[in-house]
């Protein structure tokens, strides 16, 4: 009976076998690694040592061989012993021993006992399946010479550096267009998705003129109907309901189209600033919503096509 096979098994599961009275076989944990010469890429593994002064019996082979070989316990440590005995016999009359999966003993030109592990055989479970591989530098190869040129890194690096500039120089150029936009009263403040919103808002554009009807018929009834008082009992100027015209972010915006309101005999005036602080432009005050909606549309249809109907928190003039 040959014992390698059962200190093969072992070495899987068990950092250190013993064999009585020649030795230890212990496995250390070695990470994975590469040969920057070579372009060898390994995978981590247990590296087999030996120790020729662990020869105490540990039992751990013993009931190993006792258990496979279905043999007693002392049947398996005698043929340890006979194993050990052939081990030293080729060790004195070789100077040499191969432990078939585990390596090579050898003694040197000074005596001393070497062991040499095998590389072939990786004990360590967690490696399984992985070996050992080489891998090359990536090259480019000239079709037209037929040369093979090595990649320059440090152009790619260069190119790599100018595609972020210029995707930088866009994101910049983005963002100025945008600021410069903000200046010509145009309102993104609508785009804040985590705003507080405490009345339906409409972004607004600043227009040079105020958009006139179609047919002047139409514009003067409109305009007369406009100007006439709403029809309720209470007093119409303490309504809490106005109509919007728009809202600006810089008052000198909201002053000119009060002006040019005014210019068209509409009484309108500066009303306050919304939610996100833009000044609101506004006409008429009105007790009710339905009031306020029937000048609505004839609003829209004369002057600004997106206004709408704003209610005054109560409690405020």
């Amino acid at each position: 009976m040959q014992i390698e096979e059962y200190i093969s098994e072992l070495l899987y599961d068990n950092d250190c076998v013993i064999v009585p009275d020649f030795g230890g076989f212990i496995g250390n944990y070695a990470p994975s690694r590469i040969d920057p010469v070579k372009h060898l890429f390994e995978p981590p593994r247990k590296k087999i040592l030996f120790n020729k002064g662990l020869v105490q019996n540990d039992g751990l082979l013993a009931h190993h061989i006792s258990n496979r070989e279905n043999i007693s316990y002392n049947e398996a440590l005698n043929h340890i012993s006979k194993e050990v005995k052939r081990y030293q016999a080729a060790l004195k009359e070789f100077k040499r021993l191969v432990v078939d999966n585990i390596g090579l003993l050898y003694t040197d030109e000074h005596g001393n006992l070497v062991f040499q592990p095998d590389e072939k055989v990786n004990y360590l479970p967690d490696a399984f399946g992985l070996s050992a591989f080489y891998h090359l530098p990536v090259t480019q190869e000239n079709k037209e010479e037929g040369k093979v040129i090595p990649i320059n890194r440090t152009r790619t690096r260069i190119r790599n550096y100018a595609a972020a500039a210029v995707v930088g120089a866009i994101i910049t150029s983005a963002f100025w267009v945008s600021f410069n936009q903000s200046k010509l009263g145009i309102d993104y403040s609508g785009l804040n998705i985590f705003g507080k919103k405490e009345a339906r808002q409409y972004s607004t554009i600043q227009r040079e003129s105020l958009p006139s009807v179609l047919n002047t018929k139409d514009r003067d009834t409109a305009i007369a109907f406009l100007n006439r008082a709403p029809k309720t009992v209470e007093n119409a100027e303490a309504g809490n309901f106005q109509i919007v015209a728009g809202c600006f972010r810089f008052i000198a915006n909201a002053q000119n189209l009060v002006k040019r309101m005014q210019e068209k005999q509409i009484n309108a005036a500066i009303i306050g600033t919304d939610a996100q602080g833009l000044y609101m432009v506004g006409y008429g005050k009105f007790s009710t919503r339905d009031q306020a909606e029937s000048q609505l549309s004839n609003f829209r249809k004369s002057f600004v096509a997106d206004a709408w109907v704003f209610e005054k928190p109560a409690g405020k003039i």
